[in-house]
């Protein structure tokens, strides 16, 4: 009897171990991760935001940096300073003397501090899947070879397409370049237009715009022949440049004031935002400026509903604690009609986030950049969002300024999205086929729901919706 008792334990014992190993290991390694990965990397994607530049800028690049009669840069070492590896970080600036292998054997020093970090580890795709080489073992020779490769490759007119849309499947790519209807940027074919409303919050005075010509509502007023004599004159510019902006083909509207100030955006009577209109910097107190862009920034709200723009909010890692996505909450209580899309899922406060889409359907939590800060954050925000709302509110973007690094962090978003789903199916969280389903509406499906009229850039144009 003593012996026949301890059965249910062994047998209980021995489950506990099979399930503690069918988990150990690396996820990526199972049949599930497997399965997942070759599906998902099926879906043309939709990347929410991007800096890459168009034609234009990898023109100039080739002709000034790398073929001028003075070099400034190197392709390899251009596409590490414009990555996200040199925050926080340093890495060594091209040299006087103008040899690759003096930069190298500097540079060489700062990768191996930097070896576990996202930053570094999203450009490794990169390097293995264009190039066919291991970043991590490189000669100097070898770096050398791969460099002339790079520079040779920019002469290609059709590598954008080559990489963006055939290697990495991103179908539509918004680009954050688009600050006023008279200034449309340099783009490829696949890119939709975002207008960028950052620096209209400023608008209690002209001089505010002395050194962004790009950026000036008062210059675009001048071009129209509209009058900004009071307050309601400039809102009502700024509705006409949405108007035009959505006219032009921008499919939504993009702030990142978080940079430049609290998201703590209260709600402030006209009256004393009037007291501030028409009066220079030098004559205003800093309470007396935040009012105002306060004031314009709930106009700046109301005016994404009116003109049906979702409006892209910049928050978290900028300055610190006032991006804060949680500083959002007024404003989005007050504005039910407008579409809120939270960049960066309000790093690294993303339980703060989840929350907030939690209480408030019209907000939708956008994972861009957030797995080339950290990874595993990344992982445990796609996990946790998905146990408090609904699926079809959380999507992703590259948010880089290269093309192969464009490349090198959609891979990487894509295997951080499939790692989290396939860790809930093996969990027996998900079945897989809603795993399946899932990954298809974060990478392109509920980017298209947020943003209709991205629907008008798809392949096949308007007759998709």
């Amino acid at each position: 009897m003593r012996i026949s008792a301890r059965w249910p334990l062994l047998i209980l014992a021995l489950l506990l171990t099979s399930a503690v190993s069918a988990r150990a290991g690396d996820v990526k390694d199972t049949d599930v991760y497997a399965r997942l990965k070759a599906s998902l990397d099926a879906v043309p994607a939709i990347d929410t935001h991007s800096h890459l530049g168009g034609p234009g800028h990898i023109k100039l690049a080739l002709e000034r940096d790398f073929r001028g009669e003075d070099p400034k840069d190197c392709a390899l070492s251009r596409l590490w300073m414009r990555s996200y590896f040199t925050w926080g970080h340093g890495l060594a600036p091209w040299p006087a003397d103008d040899r690759f292998e003096t930069w190298w054997n500097a540079a060489q020093r700062d990768f191996d501090n930097s070896r576990a970090r996202s930053a570094y580890r999203a450009m490794l795709p990169i390097f293995e899947d264009l190039y066919g080489v291991d970043f991590e073992t490189l000669t100097v020779d070898q770096a050398k070879e791969l460099n002339a490769r790079m520079e040779k490759n920019y002469e290609n007119p059709e590598l954008a397409e080559e990489v963006l849309v055939k290697r990495a499947n991103t179908e539509l790519m918004l680009i954050d370049s688009f600050v006023m209807p008279l200034h449309v940027g340099d783009h490829f074919p696949f890119m939709a237009s975002v207008c960028n409303v950052r620096w209209y919050i400023n608008g209690f005075h002209p001089s505010e715009f002395a050194n962004r010509a790009n950026a000036d509502p008062y210059a675009f007023a001048k071009h129209h022949d509209l009058p900004v004599n009071t307050l309601d004159d400039y809102v009502a510019v700024l509705d006409r440049i949405m108007a035009e902006a959505k006219a032009t083909g921008a499919v939504c509207l993009k702030s990142q004031i978080a940079y430049d100030r609290t998201l703590d955006v209260a709600w402030v009577p006209k009256e004393r935002a009037e007291q501030v209109f028409g009066k220079p910097r030098a004559e205003l107190n800093p309470g007396q400026i935040k009012e105002f862009q306060d004031y314009i920034f709930w106009r700046l709200a109301e005016l994404s509903a009116k003109h049906e723009l979702p409006f892209q909010i910049h928050t978290g890692h900028a300055r610190i604690p006032g991006s804060n996505p949680m500083n959002l909450v007024n404003l989005i209580h007050g504005n039910p009609r407008t579409r809120f899309i939270l960049f960066h899922g309000g790093f690294p406060w993303v339980g703060e986030s989840g929350m907030i889409a939690l209480k408030y359907p019209n907000v939708y939590l956008d994972s861009v950049w957030m797995p080339t800060l950290s990874y595993t954050m990344g992982k445990r925000a796609f996990k946790e969002w998905l146990d408090m709302f609904s699926s079809n509110r959380i999507m992703w973007g590259s948010d880089l300024f290269t093309l192969e690094g464009s490349y090198g962090t959609t891979m990487y978003a894509r295997q951080c999205i499939t790692e989290a789903l396939a860790e809930k199916v093996l969990d027996k969280e998900l079945r897989e086929e809603d795993a399946l389903r899932i990954g298809r509406q974060i990478l392109r499906e509920n980017a298209l729901e947020a943003i209709p009229l991205l629907r008008n850039h798809l392949k096949g144009g308007a007759e998709k919706q």
